[in-house]
């Protein structure tokens, strides 16, 4: 089967099987996040029951202790009336004085104090103020004072009236002597105690808590309806015909259920509560689940929106993955390459940069500041448009809103050379919709530019190599010819007259023929364009011979060389084609130096990297626009150049399996940077 054929079958198969796997972890993503999604909803909700729980607990515990504390207060306010009257009846006369009842009056802080005798009449009275009347006081209480009189089983009364009026306004303290022939009456203002006891009280403790943010209604219902509640809720059944409210009943914890109140939804907690005050009932307590539905509601949109990103990533590395698979049978002889370059790009990761909403720089991670060669102290908490490359990415823009979010392309002119730039910028905004910042994602694709160039470069050194390997035999041999023709003209003949003139054309015929042959050298250089019978050879040994074979053209046109070589470092290659890249790389650089002012610089080390060999000048330097064409063959900015020497430079280095870079120092002219595997 063709090869191209079993290309197409692989390139199906593998399609095939990456929409397997996009359908399969497009299931495995709506399964896991409708279970996240489930599971959100039942910890949420069960977080809110427990919550409900503890407070309902907490309310019924409150209101157990405040039913006791009115009880309580209770007692102790009879408790004083009654010390009080047995201090009045500790007198055997019983004789008192209305000025020394006014006295006991305002120590012990009641109102009136009155002596009744067996007829009903009052024998002393005494008030603490003078706008007390005690003759109201004495209508008031006569007919309780003769009630306890007939009655032969009790001795005391103590009671709060209303006295026809909407708030209590007196409550009295009846006791009769130990002889019973007198009643001591003793009068107090009710208000300051109905007020202390409504304080303590369940109804007030109910309304207090009824009034928290998500509290529906709090109400205590027995078996014969509603006792209290903190708000009408309209009727509601029975405890004998809700079957849930029954079982709370019987039941010693709290339960819970969805109760639908009115047109909305409720969660309603119920828990049985029994009293000396209050028949055994049910407290129940609604919660709203409004704001619970809002969170949920925006948890369920983040978490499908999230699984709709992964999706999309997913995607978009397996179309990704696949395209870059399918340029690998387009070319077999860039298989290393693209091998090489997957690598590579698999341990890529794009850079991240935000920003506050005065673009301020607030975080960057360690690729960010990798790609734009710049430290974290000096980016961190700096305004982004006083950075030096603050124009790469508009920030500006969108938090202006002039611009909307999306991805971009942009060009970073670092000290290490031109980088391209994949930019995905988007605005940052708060839950009002204000753009609170923004972020970028940015993603170094310099390296596909890269191979996309040298494909390009390999496909005109093909189409060059097949154009000299046709016809450097047919020009060679006339040029041979040419070259004897004038060689002999010169050694054999010389004419009667115009012999300077006929010496100065045969002489230009023999160097131009000369000339021609180093030009079709070169093409034939390129067209064999591999590295034939690879051995080791001493790299030192052929940088330092060829700096000494060209001092003598250095030292002619007055340009200095500097030179830091280190001894004996080895590797596998081809003597004859080191020698040839050496030379055109310094004899491009002395092209490129000033008379007189020039200086190039040659060094050679061995790092982690590999072998490193640097050639620079301080020439006028490689415009930024030309720098992506000086490997191209046939492209020269020099009025006599063929544009093949870098072209040939370029094509050794990658037969020695290395990498060339062309750097641009700060300082000017240009620096070419080999790296040899060694």
């Amino acid at each position: 089967m063709p090869e191209n054929q079993l290309g197409r079958l692989s390139a199906g198969f593998k399609f095939r099987f990456a929409l397997i796997v996009i359908i399969l972890l497009g299931l495995l993503l709506f399964v896991l996040t409708y279970l996240g999604i489930q599971k959100s909803r039942s910890d949420s909700f069960e977080l809110m029951r427990r919550q409900g729980a503890a407070l309902l607990e907490s309310l019924t515990l409150s209101s157990d202790n405040a039913i006791k504390a009115n009880s309580l207060f209770d007692l102790l306010v009879q408790e004083k009336f009654s010390d009080l009257a047995a201090f009045i009846e500790a007198r055997p006369s019983m004789k008192y004085s209305p000025s020394e009842l006014a006295d006991m009056a305002s120590q012990y802080g009641v109102d009136a104090i009155l002596i009744y005798d067996d007829k009903l009449n009052v024998k002393s009275a005494g008030a603490r103020g003078l706008f007390v009347s005690l003759a109201q006081i004495d209508s008031l209480i006569a007919p309780e004072v003769n009630t306890l009189l007939r009655d032969s089983l009790d001795d005391v009364d103590y009671e709060i009236p209303s006295a026809g009026t909407d708030e209590p306004s007196s409550m009295y303290f009846l006791k009769k002597t130990a002889d019973r022939k007198h009643t001591i009456a003793m009068v107090s203002d009710a208000l300051f105690f109905t007020s202390a006891k409504k304080d303590i009280g369940i109804g007030y403790l109910v309304q207090n808590i009824a009034r928290e943010v998500g509290i529906e209604y709090i109400l205590f219902q027995n078996a014969d309806g509603i006792v209290f509640s903190s708000r009408r809720i309209g009727p509601i059944l029975k405890i004998e015909n809700d079957s849930f409210l029954s079982e709370a009943m019987h039941s010693d914890s709290v339960l819970s259920r969805v109760y639908l109140l009115g047109d909305r939804k409720v969660l309603e907690l119920v828990k049985p509560f029994s009293s000396v005050e209050y028949k055994a009932g049910l407290f129940r307590l609604g919660l709203s689940l409004e704001k619970y539905n809002e969170i949920i509601s925006g948890f369920d949109r983040q978490m499908i929106a999230m699984s709709i990103v992964i999706f999309a990533v997913f995607i978009f590395v397996i179309l990704y993955l696949q395209g870059k698979q399918k340029r690998i049978f387009l070319d077999r002889s860039f298989r290393h390459i693209k091998s090489l370059s997957e690598k590579v790009f698999d341990s890529i990761n794009s850079g991240l940069v935000v920003l506050d909403a005065d673009g301020t720089v607030e975080l960057v991670n360690r690729q960010f500041l990798a790609i734009f060669g710049v430290a974290e102290d000096n980016i961190l908490s700096h305004p982004w448009a006083e950075l030096p490359f603050g124009d790469v990415i508009p920030f500006e823009k969108i938090l202006s809103g002039n611009q909307p979010q999306g991805e971009m392309e942009a060009i970073l002119n670092a000290p290490t050379g031109r980088r391209f730039l994949l930019v995905n910028i988007s605005p940052l905004h708060e839950a009002s919709g204000q753009v609170s910042g923004a972020v970028a994602v940015v993603y170094d694709y310099t390296g596909i530019k890269e191979l996309e160039e040298t494909a390009r470069r390999k496909e005109r050194l093909t189409e060059l190599g097949d154009l000299a390997a046709g016809v450097a035999h047919e020009i060679r041999n006339p040029l041979n010819a040419i070259s004897i023709a004038a060689q002999r003209l010169l050694a054999e003949f010389e004419p009667k007259e115009g012999g300077e003139e006929f010496r100065s054309f045969a002489g230009q015929i023999k160097s131009e023929a000369n000339r021609l042959n180093e030009i079709v050298t070169r093409f034939l250089a390129l067209a064999r364009g591999h590295m034939s019978n690879g051995r080791t050879v001493n790299l030192s040994e052929i940088v330092r011979d060829i700096c000494v074979l060209l001092h003598l053209d250095m030292e002619e046109r007055r340009v200095s060389l500097d030179t830091a070589i280190a001894p004996d470092l080895h590797m596998t290659g081809a003597g004859d084609r080191l020698r040839q890249m050496v030379i055109n790389l310094i004899k491009n650089s002395l092209e490129a130096c000033p008379p007189g002012s020039g200086r190039i610089a040659v060094k050679l080390e061995k790092t982690n990297e590999g072998l490193i060999l640097t050639v620079g000048d301080n020439g006028a330097g490689i415009p930024d626009e030309l720098k992506n064409k000086i490997f191209n063959p046939y492209f020269t900015t020099k009025e006599k150049g063929t544009g093949l020497g870098l072209a040939i430079v370029h094509q050794i280095v990658e037969e020695h399996h290395g990498r060339i870079e062309l750097l641009s120092p700060p300082s000017g002219g240009t620096v070419f940077r080999m790296i040899f595997p060694g």
